[in-house]
């Protein structure tokens, strides 16, 4: 690697979005912006249009296709060019229109949506109120998934008056929740309890469908004895674990016009009021599954704010996050639409479900909350995840999580890919709540630029077999003749299952190297593997490490100083051990040639 390569590579790191201008950004020639006849132009005060905004409202047809409802992504601009924060919106998502105006800065109104709003004297034209019944009216809305806006301050975009148009829970509202469960009393009647006190300071009627498939006969009492109290309806199947059928055969059982899917091991902290709010969403017209921000034991990370497609498959936003800040526009804070929401903890209202034919039951386990959903907005509706409330989720307390089991995670491959069989129409160009411009395999909302795990290298084959796979070859691996000390360690050695960029059954190795006394930069990294009595050597991808120059402040351009790799397993005859493992850091020399290998062996 050159200084310039690493140059690059660390400002990227720095500041990936200056990258993403860079590499993804369409250019486009300035025009003179001429919008015709039929369209109003609306920009809010302290936005600029992009220049090239005229040629790509003629690219989209935004003017020739019906559109009547027009809006595109936006960056803040500094005084000086500079572009930061973008803001990477979604597809038209009428809930989350409700929470704030996320179209933003930018929006074109055909005149006739525009009259028939302003008409009614209710908003004042070109306030984001009026702009928001604008587009919860939109007949045809267009996203143009380009920076064409650019904001000279901060914009929050939200009302002035806060949400509104919620409305109130239906008179008839009666919520059914069914909850399965089984060897877990004590975690069901922290489940029940916590619902029902909900439900009673809510004014909801509630009734409880306990679905309990094989608990010891221990167990059991202590279930039957539960129910006496809580006055729910207990049902023994004794059967194997089919989370679908389990739960359609509660539904079968219930009575009101509300179903509330719950795990047993969800927890409603004390005073939580979110009943009346999940039925009102779940009440309108639109509205398929809703679903509430979850978070672990303690209160402090998240579980779940909404399922989003990845090129992993379906996946939990910002898992693990600490919910102690608000993230890109406030994803973990606002009511929104996304592709599908958690089971441990979904409403919908009964004629939808049944609409919708209810939980396949050829799905197991692993993709049954996101077909339900799927096969909701294969009937036009819209899924919500209401990330302005939460619960407590203790998350595979009765169940082991399926990445964590081989047989499970088979399982969860197969309704994957069963899925996208069935349900990919509908996403042919990604998920509609989650845009382009963001990552596709990590679980923020960065750029989509590759991160370190996307840099390292994947082989299918090994090095200089079966096509183009990334190599060293040619190299005789010795001690380095001027015997300079090479610092390095091994980080994770280890099998994996899958990754976020969608690879499989593979191994893989993390760490960090680099020759004591010379910039980081200068060496490329390879991996040497005995495989019985044959080696090979895998070139490894550099990536960031902000620990190792702080660990050595005397070193210098350490930044790039990480390294990983993962190699199929089927390239391997035999196991390979940790102990097998060697470094080697190769440099070119002033004509070309490779010169400075070294070796050392993982002590």
């Amino acid at each position: 690697m050159t200084r310039e390569e690493y140059i690059r590579i660390s400002e990227e790191y720095r500041d990936p979005y200056q990258a993403w201008i860079r590499e993804k950004e369409i250019r486009r020639e300035p025009e003179e912006l001429i919008i015709t006849g039929g369209y109003s132009l609306f920009t809010c005060s302290g936005c600029v249009t992009d220049p090239g905004l005229m040629s790509a409202l003629r690219e989209y047809g935004a003017f020739e296709g019906g559109f009547d409802f027009i809006y595109t992504d936006e960056d803040e601009r500094e005084s000086d060019g500079r572009r930061h924060d973008p803001f990477f919106k979604p597809d038209y998502s009428p809930d989350t229109l409700e929470s704030f105006y996320y179209p933003g800065g930018l929006t074109i109104v055909s005149d006739h949506l525009s009259e028939m709003v302003s008409g009614e004297d209710r908003y004042e034209k070109g306030s984001l109120e009026f702009l928001r019944e604008c587009g919860l009216r939109a007949g045809k809305p267009l996203h143009i998934p380009e920076v064409l806006c650019h904001a000279l301050e901060h914009k929050d975009y939200t009302y002035p008056g806060g949400e509104t148009r919620t409305g109130g829970a239906p008179a008839d509202a009666g919520i059914s929740a069914v909850i399965l469960s089984k060897d877990h009393p004590a975690v069901l009647k922290t489940c029940v309890e916590g619902l029902m006190k909900a439900s009673a300071a809510e004014g909801i009627r509630t009734e409880c469908i306990v679905i309990d498939n094989g608990s010891s006969a221990e167990n059991t009492e202590s279930y039957r004895e539960l129910s006496e109290v809580f006055k729910f309806t207990y049902v023994r199947e004794e059967r194997e674990f089919i989370y679908s059928a389990l739960c359609n055969r509660g539904a079968e059982l219930t009575h009101f016009p509300f179903l509330l899917f719950l795990n047993d091991d969800i927890e409603v902290p004390e005073g939580r009021a979110f009943l009346s709010k999940m039925v009102r969403e779940a009440a309108k017209r639109t509205t398929g599954a809703v679903g509430v921000k979850l978070l672990y034991p303690g209160g402090k990370k998240i579980q779940h704010c909404g399922i989003t497609l990845l090129r992993s498959g379906a996946s939990h936003k910002l898992a693990g996050y600490e919910d102690d800040k608000s993230y890109f526009r406030g994803v973990n804070r606002i009511k929104r639409n996304v592709l599908a929401v958690t089971g441990a903890c979904l409403m919908t209202e009964r004629r939808k479900f049944e609409e919708a034919g209810g939980f396949d039951e050829s799905f197991a386990v692993s993709y049954t909350d996101v077909q339900l959903c799927s096969a909701l907005m294969e009937k036009g509706y819209y899924n919500v995840c209401l990330n302005d409330i939460y619960l407590i989720h203790h998350e595979s307390l009765s169940r082991q999580a399926d990445a964590g089991d081989r047989i499970k995670y088979l399982r969860l491959k197969e309704e994957r890919e069963r899925w996208y069989e069935r349900y990919g129409g509908l996403f042919k160009k990604g998920d509609p709540w989650y845009s382009v411009n963001l990552t596709e395999t990590g679980l923020d909302y960065s750029v989509n630029m590759p991160s370190a795990g996307d840099r390292a290298p994947f082989y299918r084959s090994l090095p200089g077999e079966g096509g183009n796979e990334p190599g060293v070859q040619g190299c005789r691996v010795k001690d380095d003749p001027g015997g300079k000390k090479v610092l390095w360690s091994l980080d994770y050695f280890g099998k994996r299952s899958s990754d976020a960029q969608g690879n499989e059954d593979f191994l893989e190795i993390i760490g960090w190297a680099f020759v004591k006394g010379e910039p980081g930069y200068l060496y490329d990294v390879s991996v040497s593997l005995k495989d019985g009595e044959r080696e090979y050597l895998f070139k490894a991808g550099r990536t960031v490490r902000e620990d190792v120059p702080e660990v050595f402040p005397g070193e210098k351009d350490l930044m790039l100083s990480g390294f990983s790799v993962k190699i199929s397993s089927g390239c391997f005859e035999h196991d390979i051990s940790k102990e097998s493992v060697a470094i080697v850091l190769t440099k070119k020399g002033v004509f070309g040639r490779i010169k400075g290998y070294i070796k050392k062996y993982e002590p």
